[in-house]
């Protein structure tokens, strides 16, 4: 298997600026970005010691990702997808379409497409994806980028050299990607992507779900399904039917993070047993973001 690590989450924003500016009170450096030639779209980036965050705005509805501009018009600013990153695109396409031809997964690699993205400054980076059709909505894409570790991180951040964040923010820990039932999840990740589970099933009593993980190289994803008609989770099944519903990032120091992000007028609640920060979703763009200790 050379699906390795999240590479990136994508945030749907419908204003670029505006955006920068919030997540910058979250403590968050953000690039200045660029735009994808002929794709309709321009994006920030919050780079990470691990993947990034992407702030994706659209500025060419009829040349953009029809689901990302339909995901716009639905349900607003907030998570739209993420991808998975690659050392071998091709050999995972063709994974994933042997398992569709042998009827393990209604899920189907698309043909990899070459992508580019060019700065203000006109430096360029690339990489070549494969989306990732079937299913009810959007589905996790492949990406391949055109160079790795250090060479890649100082790509991302375009024009200016790497600035660390404010609020000491490392990587993506994990990612939280609900569906209406376990089963269906663990189905979705196990035959399509060709994932394997670690861990039995546990509950999360908070959100009233059941889950499991499926560990990354780098991070990790947790699948969890509501277990209970009060389940905070139904609303987001009702409306989206699967999908990402929250991004686990980690930061040196909670009470700090806290106290950094009250001083900028952000709410917040803690978890009691942790003492995990989660941000509330309205003052991040729809975002779901949870902060976790390193």
């Amino acid at each position: 298997m050379t699906i390795r690590y999240i590479d990136h989450v994508l945030i749907a924003v419908p204003d670029l600026d505006a955006a920068a500016e919030q997540y910058r009170k979250l403590g968050f450096h953000v690039t200045a970005g660029g735009t994808h030639p002929d794709r309709g779209t321009a994006n920030r980036l919050v780079v990470l010691e691990d993947g990034y965050l992407e702030l994706i705005a659209v500025h060419d509805r009829t040349a953009a990702w029809p689901e990302l501009v339909r995901h716009l018009d639905q349900n607003g600013p907030g998570l739209f997808t993420f991808a998975f990153g690659s050392s071998d695109l091709d050999a995972d396409v063709a994974r994933f379409r042997s398992r569709n031809a042998e009827g393990i997964t209604s899920l189907q690699a698309e043909e990899p497409q070459e992508g580019e993205l060019v700065t203000s400054g006109a430096k360029r980076r690339g990489w070549r994806s494969s989306r990732v059709s079937g299913g009810e909505r959007v589905n996790p894409f492949l990406i391949q980028h055109d160079s790795i570790d250090e060479e890649k991180r100082l790509k991302l951040f375009g024009d200016h050299p790497p600035q660390s964040h404010p609020l000491g923010y490392g990587r993506i820990e994990r990612l939280e990607v609900v569906f209406p039932s376990l089963e269906e999840g663990e189905a979705y990740f196990r035959d399509g992507y060709g994932l394997s589970r670690v861990g039995e099933q546990s509950v999360c009593p908070s959100r009233q779900g059941d889950r499991i993980f499926f560990p990354l190289a780098q991070g990790q994803l947790e699948v969890i399904a509501p277990n209970s008609p009060d389940s905070p989770l139904n609303d987001f099944v009702s409306q989206r039917k699967y999908g990402v519903r929250g991004v686990v990032l980690t930061v040196p120091d909670l009470d700090g993070a806290a106290s950094y992000l009250a001083g900028q007028g952000i709410r917040i609640t803690r978890s009691p047993i942790s003492g995990a920060v989660q941000i509330d979703p309205a003052d991040a763009l729809g975002a779901r973001l949870v902060l976790v200790k390193e």
